[in-house]
């Protein structure tokens, strides 16, 4: 901020003092502009990216707060100084009061004085700029936050969407192996009921809850042994057994899982003879 370029407007109707000022001030780096009416700073400011303003009060067509009052509608971003005699303190109270002015300085002037009050100005300004400027930042991260959630909401939404319609498949699917008019076991690798239809329940005389999760051992004969065998063994072609359930006679047919899926284990046919 200390290097950065430096605009300052000086504006008084006399120019002895704008020539004095510019003598004091121009050790300090600024980029000088001098305005003897309000009229003439106000074509400057039209062109010029002014930052600090210090005006007389005593002007011949209108007075410094009118001025500067004008400036801080059109140009609020500006840092507004006023000099001034003891005698017209009163008059700048409102402009004062109103945000107009930043600091009032008094005529004649302490130069120590006076340039410490402009650099503080100008580093106000720099202040100012880097809250817009991070105002900005911050907003343009929350558009960029608000646009992401939104991305991460419509993706969720099509997750969601997703995860019912497969659980709609999954249950249209158990549906239509539920109606077969065959039983179907599906066992897991470690030979545990993963799923089982209604046929092959009511055959066992059992409802499917209570074989789904638990252990083959747990199905009537002959399943345990014909299933442990068949998964603990190196022959994992189609097998097909006889036998009775209950009072039914059946074929069984155990054939391996995975062959056009990720899954393990053997899925048991179960059909009657």
């Amino acid at each position: 901020m200390e290097h950065a370029e430096r605009h300052l407007l000086l504006v008084d109707d006399e120019e002895n003092v704008l020539r004095s000022l510019q003598r004091l001030l121009r050790k300090d780096g600024y980029t000088l502009y001098l305005a003897n009416s309000a009229q003439r700073a106000f074509e400057i400011l039209a062109e010029q990216p002014i930052d600090v303003i210090v005006s007389d009060q005593r002007m011949p067509e209108q007075t410094g707060t009118e001025f500067l009052s004008k400036v801080k509608e059109k140009y609020p971003r500006t840092v507004r100084l006023m000099l001034s005699g003891y005698t017209e303190v009163s008059s700048v109270t409102d402009a004062i009061n109103e945000g107009a002015i930043y600091k009032f300085l008094t005529k004649p002037w302490d130069d120590g004085q006076l340039r410490a009050n402009i650099r503080e100005a100008f580093q106000r300004h720099a202040m100012e700029t880097e809250n817009i400027r991070l105002h900005v930042e911050i907003e343009e991260i929350n558009t960029e936050l608000l646009s992401l959630n939104h991305v991460l909401e419509q993706q969720l939404l099509d997750r969601n969407q997703r995860i019912d319609r497969d659980i709609s498949v999954v249950s249209v699917m158990q549906e239509m192996i539920d109606n077969l008019p065959l039983g179907v076991i599906g066992l897991d690798s470690a030979a545990e009921v993963i799923s089982m239809n209604n046929w092959v329940a009511n055959l066992l005389g059992s409802a499917v809850a209570s074989y789904t999760g638990q252990s083959v051992t747990l199905l009537p004969d002959p399943f345990p042994e014909l299933i442990h065998d068949y998964l603990f063994s190196s022959e994992m072609n189609t097998q097909r057994h006889f036998a009775t359930v209950g009072n039914v006679q059946v074929t069984l047919d155990i054939k391996p899982m995975g062959l056009s899926s990720d899954s393990s284990g053997c899925l048991v046919i179960v059909q009657p003879r």
